[in-house]
C-alpha cells in the first residue's frame, strides 16, 4: 500500500519534476532561444557590415579588400564600406547583386542551421554569388560541394531562418 504522505512530500515532488524535465526533454519541448536576435545581415555594434569589407571588391579585383568609411553607403540596416567610390557606386546600382548570400553569415553555417560569424578572407564566388565562410577551411569544405551545401543553406534561410543556432 502506497503512503500518501510519501507521495506528496517534498522529495516525491522533486522527483516527479526531474522526471518531467527528463520527458520533456526528450520529447524536444524545451527550447532554449539563442542568446542573441540576429539581424538580416551581419553587423557590428556600429552597424558596419562584414567586418567593414567591400563586398564589391570580391567581384572586380578578385581578393578581399578593407572598405573606407568615407566611402559608406547605407543599405538594409547596415552600413557598407568601400574600397573606392567607384565600387560604392557599383553597390548603390545593384546592392542585391554584390552583397553577400545569407546577410554576409557564414554559408557552411547556415547549410548547418546555425548563424556563425564570417572571416572576410574565406570566400567563394558561384554562380555570381557572393559567400562568405568562417574560416577558409570551411570555404573549403564549401567549394567541395556548393550544390549540396545551397540546398540546405537556401533551405534553412528561407525556412528556418529563425530557428538557427548561435554558432558566434
Amino acid at each position: 500500500m502506497l503512503d500518501r504522505a510519501f507521495l506528496t512530500s517534498r522529495r516525491a515532488l522533486l522527483g516527479y519534476f526531474a522526471v518531467g524535465l527528463v520527458v520533456a526533454g526528450a520529447a524536444g519541448i524545451l527550447v532554449y532561444p539563442t542568446s542573441r536576435e540576429f539581424s538580416a545581415y551581419n553587423i557590428d555594434a556600429n552597424h558596419i557590415a562584414i567586418h567593414g569589407y567591400d563586398p564589391v571588391a570580391y567581384f572586380t579585383e578578385g581578393q578581399p579588400m578593407k572598405g573606407k568609411s568615407e566611402f559608406e553607403y547605407a543599405w538594409q540596416d547596415a552600413r557598407w564600406h568601400f574600397a573606392s567610390a567607384g565600387n560604392r557606386d557599383l553597390f548603390k546600382a545593384n546592392p542585391d547583386r554584390y552583397s553577400p548570400q545569407y546577410g554576409g553569415y557564414c554559408a557552411l553555417g547556415v547549410s548547418a542551421g546555425e548563424y556563425a560569424d564570417i572571416n572576410p578572407e574565406a570566400w567563394s564566388i558561384v554562380d555570381g554569388k557572393l559567400f562568405l565562410n568562417k574560416t577558409k577551411e570551411y570555404t573549403t569544405v564549401w567549394d567541395k560541394a556548393p550544390e549540396a551545401y545551397l540546398k540546405t543553406a537556401n533551405y534553412n534561410w528561407d525556412n528556418n531562418r529563425n530557428q538557427l543556432r548561435d554558432g558566434f
